[in-house]
């Protein structure tokens, strides 16, 4: 084979070949990580987070052990105020927040469930406040997008990402990657804190970094997320 031929044969056969790398990127920055994370519009390829310890270790010592759990119930938990503020919430208001999302009786099964699972306490009755004070759980939340080529389809599903992560990335093979750091649509992914990773047979390095935007998050996506990691914690690399 001519030096040519082979100077121009692709990197990856596969997205999935582009994995490992970024998998062992994220490892190496001390994050827990889900493959194929399924999300409202689609499936993102990895996920890594990392939990801030001494506010899942406040989590632990109310004897919290289990996740949240489904988005309606983290909906419900948000809307309680904490122990701490002094104040409480009626369950005749809190029918009225979620009057038309939940029925009467599944707001109380719901309720229930929070207080057996120690996330709720009933300081009087018909009052309740969250043993909360842990929240946000996490310190990072990094997304990476795996593609050959289709830059603007990663382009568009990264910003989409940047719904529930402080860190989003499009992982490219490492020279489609350093051609695109030479064009001006880098300034894109610039510009909407869109992080570019370069990716090698072995190696994995970013080559434009993802900023992070508070504004853009959807505070319950985003607990709900960390809340699938919390579930498990103990089994998810």
């Amino acid at each position: 084979m001519t030096r040519r031929a082979s100077a121009q044969r692709p990197q990856f056969r596969f997205e999935l070949d582009m994995a490992a790398p970024a998998y062992a990127w994220l490892r190496r920055n001390k994050l827990k990580v889900k493959r194929e994370f399924s999300l409202p519009w689609g499936i993102c390829d990895l996920v890594g987070i990392s939990f801030n310890e001494q506010r899942a270790q406040r989590r632990l010592a109310h004897g919290q052990v289990h996740s949240v759990g489904t988005p309606r119930r983290l909906s419900l938990l948000h809307k309680i105020p904490e122990v701490n503020s002094g104040r409480s919430i009626t369950l005749r208001r809190l029918r009225s927040e979620f009057n038309g999302v939940l029925s009467n009786d599944a707001l109380e099964h719901e309720l229930h469930h929070l207080i057996r699972r120690n996330f709720v306490r009933v300081p009087r009755n018909g009052f309740f406040q969250s043993l909360n004070g842990w929240a946000p759980l996490h310190d990072r939340i990094v997304s990476v997008e795996l593609k050959l080529n289709r830059i603007q389809e990663a382009f568009t599903q990264a910003c989409s990402n940047r719904a529930f992560a402080s860190e989003s990335y499009v992982a490219l093979p490492s020279r489609t990657a350093r051609r695109l750091m030479r064009t001006g649509r880098s300034e894109l992914f610039r510009k909407n804190g869109v992080g570019i990773l370069a990716v090698g047979a072995r190696s994995c390095l970013p080559v434009l970094p993802s900023s992070y935007s508070g504004a853009q998050q959807d505070l319950l996506l985003q607990a709900h997320c960390v809340e699938r990691f919390w579930r498990s914690r103990g089994s998810c690399s």
